[in-house]
């Protein structure tokens, strides 16, 4: 049989409706198979626990294995870290690309390049030197071919009759011929084919994750957003440049329809061009999660005796997690007390200046400075003083066990990066817990769940176990047993108290005073050199909300939500501008609304005073712009779903509604003004010029 009458059969076999409906069974059944394995294997033990042949001492230094660690971490910590829920996902977004594959009429062609991929690459794979090359050619394949599927797949959904599928389908095809956007696909598809092997194997494995996810998710949106801006503006503006929309206005087609159909397929094109980058890094983070971590020797099972991994307490606790973040309550002053003290200030200008001017203006500084000067006293600690911060809104059910961690930075004199301060956290009732703390950078602090043990000569105060204390699984294995007579395990739950929590914070290291027998006389702090202060953010209490994997699809779906914006900015604009012009005002408006965060903090610190504390009216139109751009896209800009996503912070459901009613009247405030300029537009003579 010749190689033409062999592809001939192998396409009229793979288009077959019989061959899609038994690929599909085996696919579903693959399907069905790794789920179930992924959840029996999750629901049993890590390794069989090993029969302990070392005599119970009955205390904490009780031998406990490696087993044990494991067995303890799962049941506490990272009781969800190793569920089922990341392979059943992984495993379905496979399927799901394999279906659209068969069901395309591709699936003997995508097998066979799956062979050829296979005999090219697995000889590079086999020597250390083109192991990354290999590597590298796979994941291009794999990507190029995933969005190949998929916009097949698309045009698929778009078929049918009607003008707006019809233009929809039309901007997908000028979407992979068009050099323009040609380019910026292949970026993005080198870019996450190459971002894994940038990662150095040497870092600690949440900081791994953390730079990939970071690099992702926030490199990709960012190249889908500049194509979904260029090639928008390009995909109406081109064709009434070269008069090729007189064939489908002419036909005729109305204005709405023309415009929605070219939203519709530049929205489209977005949507898979994220899909196959938000699979890609879902995927690989899943492949590094299951990594062994720093202290380690296997994923999840750390070193004999070293008790649970700092590595893998923060990668789960505080990246792969969607962590509600609440800021210690700020210090509040009433309104007569704020007035009080600006009268008194004015009138002491007012007696060295008799000629100076009070305006609203000075007075909105002089609250604001009162303000800042104010929470800067109360989140300033002198040397060897404590103080108690509240935490409130914390929304846990009393009998929620899930990890608390307490997020801080402290600041001091220059912030030298060769000094250390220690730094005491005292809970209700309990001794201190004593850290060293460098300066000027985030530290965290896991609260629950932990262990209490009651107090004894050595501790006249209940002494913590924390879960990163190298103690801390010997100790549960003692609790489970009953070896710790009277000590307590307490969850994240049971320290809330009608919604607030309380920690003290003292600025020294917390110690004993003895006497010459050794007898204890009285608690005391040992000072450090200078007094700390906590910046702003710079102290809050996170704990889990949800699920990292619910996290994940709600971040991507907003990213859809500010992609499908942009293309309607880029179609609004294309309507009365050039190209040129209208990629410009475009682009000029995204970057306005990515940073209107960073405009309106700018703002707030933007002093319209001139000399003599006179107001300058050129300042005061800029701080009025400004604060006008800021306002409208105060929603875009406090979304900010890339960086919550990789800092594990919750990206709420209700964050994403918001944004979602907030950009979709937004997009429907330009699509009729689109509508409007399109209709008063002399098409038949314009010349684009």
């Amino acid at each position: 049989m010749k190689l033409g009458e062999l592809k001939a059969r192998a396409d009229s076999i793979q288009r077959s409706r019989g061959f899609k409906y038994i690929a599909s069974a085996v696919i579903v059944l693959a399907f069905i198979g790794v789920s179930v394995a992924a959840y029996v294997a999750s629901a049993s033990p890590v390794i069989q626990r090993a029969v302990d042949s070392t005599p119970d001492t009955g205390g904490v230094g009780s031998t406990i294995t490696n087993t044990d660690s494991a067995q303890l971490m799962l049941e506490t910590v990272l009781k969800d870290a190793r569920g089922p829920s990341g392979t059943i996902i992984g495993a379905g977004i496979v399927a799901i690309g394999s279906l659209i594959v068969v069901w395309l009429g591709l699936g003997l062609t995508y097998a066979a390049l799956g062979l050829v991929l296979a005999v090219v690459a697995a000889p590079l794979w086999l020597f250390e030197a083109t192991r990354d090359f290999s590597k590298l050619v796979m994941a291009i394949v794999i990507l190029a071919a995933s969005f190949s599927a998929l916009m097949q797949g698309a045009r698929m959904l778009l078929g049918g009759k009607g003008p707006v599928r019809a233009i929809a389908r039309n901007v997908l095809a000028e979407a992979v011929r068009l050099r323009l956007s040609v380019v910026f696909i292949v970026l993005l598809i080198f870019g996450l084919a190459a971002l894994p092997g940038l990662l150095d194997s040497d870092q600690p494995l949440r900081y791994r994750v953390q730079s990939f996810m970071q690099f992702g998710t926030g490199g990709a949106f960012w190249l889908i957003a500049l194509l979904t801006v260029f090639f928008s503006v390009s995909t109406v503006s081109t064709e009434q440049r070269d008069k090729i929309i007189w064939q489908t206005m002419t036909k005729p087609v109305a204005s709405w329809r023309y415009l929605l159909g070219k939203w519709v397929g530049v929205v489209t094109l977005a949507g898979v061009l994220l899909a196959v980058s938000s699979s890609g890094v879902f995927l690989f983070v899943e492949y590094l999660r299951n990594q062994p971590a720093i202290g380690e020797k296997e994923a999840f099972i750390a070193y004999a005796d070293e008790g649970l991994s700092e590595d893998r307490l923060v990668l789960e606790t505080q990246i792969l997690s969607a962590q509600r973040t609440v800021e210690a309550t700020e210090p509040e002053l009433d309104e007569t007390t704020i007035q009080d003290i600006i009268a008194r200030r004015i009138e002491q200008i007012r007696q060295s200046d008799p000629n100076y001017v009070f305006t609203t203006d000075t007075e909105e500084k002089f609250r604001k400075d009162l303000l800042k000067q104010n929470r800067m006293l109360y989140f300033a600690i002198e040397r060897s003083a404590s103080r108690t911060f509240i935490f409130e809104g914390i929304h846990l059910r009393p009998d929620a066990d899930v990890p608390l961690v307490l997020r801080y930075r402290v600041d001091s004199a220059a912030n030298e990066p060769d000094r250390q301060y220690k730094l005491s956290f005292q809970l209700p009732g309990m001794a201190p817990i004593v850290r060293p703390t460098g300066l000027g950078h985030a530290h965290s602090l896991p609260l629950a769940p932990i262990l209490v043990l009651p107090a004894d000569a050595r501790e006249p105060m209940p002494r913590v176990i924390l879960p990163d204390d190298p103690n801390f699984t010997r100790a549960m294995d003692a609790y489970k047993a009953d070896r710790l007579p009277g000590a307590q395990y307490i969850t994240a739950g049971e320290m809330i108290d009608d919604g607030r929590f309380a920690v003290q914070i003292s600025n020294g290291q917390f110690a004993y005073q003895t006497d010459e027998q050794g007898n204890i006389i009285s608690p005391v702090i040992i000072p450090n050199d200078e007094l700390i202060q906590f910046p702003g953010g710079g102290l809050s209490l996170s704990y889990p909300a949800g699920s990292y994997h619910a996290n994940y699809a709600r971040t991507m779906g907003i990213l859809w939500l500010k992609l499908a914006f942009l293309a309607m900015l880029g179609i609004f604009c294309s309507t009365f501008l050039s190209f040129p012009v209208a990629s410009m005002v475009s682009f000029g408006v995204f970057l306005m609304a990515e940073s209107a965060g960073y405009v309106r903090l700018a703002v707030d610190n933007y002093s319209t005073l001139g000399g003599n504390n006179q107001v300058n009216f050129l300042k005061v139109i800029i701080s009025f712009i400004s604060y006008a751009v800021s306002w409208i896209f105060n929603v875009y800009s406090d979304l900010k779903p890339v960086e919550k996503l990789v800092n594990g912070q919750m990206v709420g459901g209700v964050d994403m509604l918001v944004a979602g009613a907030v950009i979709g009247i937004w997009c429907a405030v330009l699509f009729v003004a689109s509508v409007l300029i399109f209709r008063k537009r002399e098409l038949a003579i314009y010349s684009g010029q």
